[in-house]
């Protein structure tokens, strides 16, 4: 049996059930992300509005939330588990049954606050101020009321990401609020549900087929992944600080949001229909266009030497960021609801585009014309040329999820990444106690990619989320990720976050609760990650018809000033090539 399947490990009368597997190498990496200062863990945030109320003591009080949590566990039990190194190197997932029906101390925390300013005290005190105290916990949930907008509460889960992805988040929400508006109910046997915690590894279609092929698709996925990281060189990115120990220094995160108008969204969104790409696909186009004006700003006004933008201007710009696997994995698993489960299920994605436009050289005189203190759009990159480059990132990424190895490529990736954090982690421990840095020479031929491999920036896609994420609550027990009923398997394009894995055809709309029925209400959304060392990301969602921009950088090594300058230019840069009709534009040349 394969070491990431579940096991029994224990059972006792008095103590229930005991069971165990492997973390895959991409859920290990993130366990050394997690004992690095808590490093890559996730605070989901959610406004909640009642209908009536007067019903919040009995909706939200403490009984009725513990009681909705422990469902929630039951079903996922992945947010009960622990992590336990082993003396061989690995570490292990541990359930155990009656971890599922009660909680540790802080777990659930049920409490009341002034405003809401309390609420994002409690996120930065997680993500940023206080990330390791609550770490032997995995997963944890805050029911924050607010006194001063009854009926309004605040709503946070916390939880590492080793079990847990860009889709979890809605996924955690949408049934946490389903079952606390709901009457309680019988959940699946934890046989059945642990079946279905499972990591990509063991859902490998070509699992299927015989021994010889199976080994022949990995020694090529390897092969293939090991060449595609050799065409990674060159690059850059936001002005930066970088030191020796930069690598090693747990992030100070930061973030900063903007939302697009409902009007602008729909303006955007329509564009990239007419234009045949989804708004993920022009993300990286969006922000390279972004970085160019930031750039153009710091050398009009001399902080970037004429060397440096020389160089700057003859690079490429190298883009990625996190790929949905769930509608890649085995049918069974997919029909048994797995693209509604919560845990960890991602690859990544690499996008290259040229460089970056700058039609007036190294021109600093009062010709080169400047809005903002830096050239315009229009005379920077032409919109003909930008959907050009937006199709170049589509196709990329196109060729990233239709790839015949897609599975034995991402799993290729996967001991890279774990070597690269291990080292992370026991260098940042080695430096915190004062020992020497212990040595990893495997990483020297572990990657192929240049050394001077730069990314300008890592992207989130979720795209849009009302099909996952709805905002009425309780959901019709027709809804097909509803878990209190039976009925038939979500389509498996309900799995598909993120625009870079979009299906051909989109989820089917499931039905909702209309707003006079709904008991509860979601108004807000946010996602908040611990970032890592030197992490400059940029995650976009569409939700209650409203993109959402949200950059998390390592306040370490970015400047604030310079990460809101370059999120303020990336809406700037959709409501020019994606905000305006063809009439309304001002013509421009590459």
């Amino acid at each position: 049996m394969s070491p990431y399947q579940w096991s029994l490990v224990n059972s006792s009368p008095t103590t229930g059930r005991v069971f165990s597997r492997t973390l895959d190498p991409s859920e290990h990496s993130f366990y050394y992300d997690r004992i690095t200062n808590g490093t890559a863990d996730v605070i989901w945030h959610y406004t909640v509005e009642l209908a009536d109320p007067a019903q919040g003591p009995l909706t939200f009080g403490k009984q009725n939330v513990i009681r909705a949590w422990t469902t929630v566990k039951q079903h996922y039990p992945l947010l009960a588990a622990r992590m336990d190194p082993q003396t061989d190197g690995t570490v292990k997932f541990v359930v155990e049954e009656r971890a599922l029906s009660s909680h540790q101390p802080e777990e659930v925390t049920v409490r009341n606050i002034s405003s809401v300013d309390e609420a994002f005290a409690v996120i930065w005190r997680g993500i940023r101020d206080k990330p390791m105290e609550d770490s032997h916990i995995i997963s944890r949930v805050f029911i924050l009321a607010r006194t001063d907008k009854p009926g309004t509460y605040e709503v946070l889960f916390k939880a590492a990401h080793a079990i847990s992805d860009g889709i979890s988040g809605a996924t955690l929400a949408r049934t946490f609020l389903d079952v606390l508006s709901s009457p309680p109910f019988q959940t699946d046997p934890l046989e059945q549900r642990l079946a279905m915690a499972v990591p990509s590894n063991v859902l490998n279609p070509s699992l299927k087929m015989s021994l010889a092929r199976q080994r022949w698709r990995r020694a090529i996925g390897k092969v293939t992944f090991f060449n595609m990281r050799k065409r990674l060189e060159g690059g850059h990115t936001l002005p930066r600080k970088v030191t020796d120990e930069t690598y090693r220094t747990p992030a100070t995160t930061a973030r900063t949001s903007i939302p697009l108008t409902p009007s602008e969204s729909r303006a955007v969104l329509d564009a990239c229909k007419r234009n045949r790409i989804t708004f993920g696909a022009a993300m990286p186009t969006l922000c390279q266009m972004a970085l160019t004006r930031v750039l153009h700003r710091h050398y009009l006004r001399g902080d970037i030497s004429v060397d440096e933008w020389e160089h700057r201007r003859r690079q490429p710009m190298h883009y990625g960021g996190p790929l949905n696997l769930r509608p890649y994995l085995d049918e069974a698993w997919q029909r048994a609801g797995g693209v509604a489960e919560m845990l960890l299920m991602i690859d990544y994605y690499d996008c290259t585009l040229p460089f970056m436009p700058t039609p007036y050289g190294t021109r600093r005189d009062a010709g080169v014309p400047r809005v903002d203190g830096a050239p315009p759009y229009s005379a920077l990159l032409a919109r003909s040329r930008f959907f050009h480059r937006a199709r170049v990132a589509k196709e990329q990424l196109a060729r990233t999820v239709k790839h015949p190895l897609l599975l034995e490529l991402a799993h290729a990736r996967q001991p890279l990444y774990l070597i690269r954090k291990k080292r992370v982690a026991a260098h940042w421990q080695a430096s915190v106690k004062g020992e020497p840095l212990p040595p990893f020479p495997e990483l020297e031929h572990a990657d192929a990619s240049s050394p001077d491999y730069c990314l300008a920036g890592a992207l989130s896609s979720i795209g849009d989320m009302s099909a996952i994420l709805p905002e009425n609550y309780p959901l019709p027990t027709s809804h097909p990720l509803c878990i209190r009923t039976a009925h038939s398997p979500p389509s498996p394009a309900y799995g598909v976050v993120g625009e870079t894995a979009a299906p051909s055809a989109p989820a089917p709309r499931p039905p909702t609760t209309s707003a006079s029925a709904a008991a509860l209400r979601m108004v807000d959304s946010q996602t908040y990650l611990h970032g890592r060392p030197m992490e400059l990301i940029l995650g976009n969602s569409t939700a209650r018809e409203e993109i959402s921009l949200a950059l998390t950088y390592d306040a370490n090594v970015y400047k604030g000033e310079d990460a809101e300058e370059y999120l303020q230019e990336v809406r700037l840069a959709a409501l020019y090539y994606l905000g305006e009709t063809e009439s309304g534009a001002i013509k421009g040349k590459l």
